[in-house]
């Protein structure tokens, strides 16, 4: 009988590279992010009772509000624009958005870098070659920045889709840009209401309240099945 024909070897792990051509230095980021943490305590410290401190220390916690430290950011803004006769704050909303926009931008740029990082682990690729992955891709690249905008305005959690734009190496400029877009008309609508409206305290701890109720009902089972996901990659 005649030798059978080599059979092609069967592969077990697709490898996957990411569609990220700039380099990405993750010291360089969060040593800058550590000086600018250090400026903004500086100045709370030495203007602590100021308008000048109070943006220090908004800015600041704006700014490590992510998906892997999941602080509420709606009732800190409510906060900050609300009148100071019930409790609030008394900034101008206009501020409010524009400051806490940049920071929730700063704060996305953290799962940027955070995920890249992992993805340097054959493991948690694994994911990109499921086929669930690949339709939410194909849907994302349709219009990248108009979703990722899109998702940061809406009062929906987002993180899905700001992970997917990271999982595709969607450029960081851009990724920036579209969380600011989004979040910007979000905050200032919701810094005008509380002044508008005048909000007091109660109404912002209510809030508060409600929000954290609502991210532990709906986000802890994911973050649970997301640490379980990364344990079995690593186990």
């Amino acid at each position: 009988m005649g030798e059978s024909p080599p059979t092609e070897p069967i592969l077990t792990e697709v490898e996957l590279r990411l569609q990220r051509h700039e380099p990405v230095s993750f010291r360089a980021w969060f040593y800058s992010f550590i000086a600018l943490l250090a400026v903004l305590a500086m100045v709370k410290v030495c203007r602590p009772d100021t308008s000048l401190g109070i943006l220090a220390a908004y800015l600041a916690y704006m700014s490590i509000c992510c998906t892997f430290c999941p602080l509420p950011t709606t009732p800190v803004v409510l906060w900050m624009a609300a009148p100071a006769a019930g409790g609030g704050l008394g900034i101008d909303p206009l501020v409010v958005a524009v400051l806490g926009a940049a920071g929730t931008a700063i704060a996305n740029m953290h799962d940027y870098y955070l995920l890249t990082f992992l993805y340097r682990y054959k493991p948690v690729r694994r994911v990109r070659a499921t086929g669930l992955y690949k339709r939410f891709a194909a849907w994302y690249n349709r219009a990248p920045f108009a979703t990722l905008a899109a998702a940061s305005f809406l009062p929906i959690p987002v993180d899905f889709v700001r992970l997917l734009a990271i999982s595709e190496g969607y450029n960081r400029a851009k990724f920036a840009l579209g969380s600011l877009v989004g979040r910007w008309p979000r905050y200032l609508l919701l810094a005008y209401l509380a002044e508008r409206f005048d909000l007091t305290w109660q109404w912002v701890l209510g809030i508060g309240g409600a929000v954290v109720v609502l991210g532990l009902w709906r986000g802890l089972p994911a973050i649970v099945r997301k640490f379980a996901l990364l344990k079995r990659c690593f186990s």
